[in-house]
């Protein structure tokens, strides 16, 4: 299959480089707004996102997926809600992976190795699970997320849309991420988070609100 990422940047290359290397995908390039370069790392840039609708329909690529990183969470949704249901959307997975044969997995996820993603999990679409994550049994994944190296998630956790899960951070089973909750790094979460809100701690508390 040949596709194109969305993003040019380090993630963008982390997801080529995976792409190629063990699921064996064609990466025709990429996609930026930001860097006018014609050639970034060993693939091209062909160009802006205004442009990704055109070449595909000129059959220059198959799908895509995006690779924007966590500090543009709201772009990532925006990119990805403007193709949902006009281009198809990849899924990289890292064949080191353990993915239980009962898990529902949406579009354009990103999963790194050393995952293990247990009985009944449900990933929404355009989630990204870093490397040596473990989430446990009936838990949920909402869309446009992005889960950090070493996250460990404990069964019937639901994640909202849009949350980040900072490193090394821990959550505790039969709880609720609301919608955009960041967790920094190395937390323990005990209770359930408010919607924006940043949560930081063993155990976490919420330091702040996003706008």
């Amino acid at each position: 299959m040949r596709i194109a990422i969305i993003g040019a940047a380090e993630l963008g290359r982390l997801i080529a480089s995976h792409a190629i290397n063990d699921s064996h995908f064609e990466v025709v390039g990429f996609y930026d707004d930001f860097k006018n370069s014609v050639s970034y790392s060993k693939f091209p840039v062909l160009g802006k996102t205004d442009a990704v609708l055109k070449d595909f329909q000129n059959n220059l690529f198959d799908a895509i997926i995006i690779g924007i990183g966590y500090d543009k969470m709201h772009a990532r949704a925006s990119i990805f809600n403007q193709f949902k249901g006009i281009i198809p959307f990849t899924n990289v997975i890292h064949s080191s992976a353990y993915i239980d044969k009962s898990c529902a997995l949406g579009e354009g996820i990103f999963i790194l190795p050393g995952v293990v993603i247990d009985l009944d999990v449900k990933i929404e679409d355009n989630v990204l699970v870093n490397t040596g994550t473990i989430i446990a049994h009936h838990t949920k994944i909402g869309k446009h997320s992005f889960l950090a190296p070493g996250v460990h998630i404990a069964g019937l956790v639901n994640v909202g849309e849009q949350c980040f899960i900072g490193i090394g951070s821990i959550i505790k089973d039969c709880i609720t991420l609301n919608n955009r909750s960041v967790i920094g790094a190395g937390s323990l979460v005990l209770k359930d988070t408010e919607e924006n809100s940043i949560s930081i701690g063993a155990p976490a508390k919420i330091l702040k609100y996003n706008s």
